[in-house]
């Protein structure tokens, strides 16, 4: 399963992660930032973190499982 993760800085001086389950295949690195920079313009949420103020970074994150077994 892959997870778009956007890291940002919040007006408290911390990180805060927003995390997206299965994001669109063909996403780049602008598309990304674009909506992540709306994110911090538009004010659109404040978490128990701050508000974020500023974009940090974002990462793909793939997780493979292997099952072992089921009971």
């Amino acid at each position: 399963m892959k997870t778009l993760q956007m890291v940002f800085t919040t007006d408290f001086g911390k990180s805060y992660q927003f995390n997206i389950a299965h994001p669109k295949e063909q996403l780049t690195a602008a598309d990304v930032r674009n909506v992540m920079q709306s994110i911090v313009t538009g004010n659109y949420f404040e978490t128990t973190n701050g508000r974020p103020v500023a974009v940090k970074e974002a990462k793909l994150v793939e997780r493979i499982e292997t099952p072992l077994f089921k009971l």
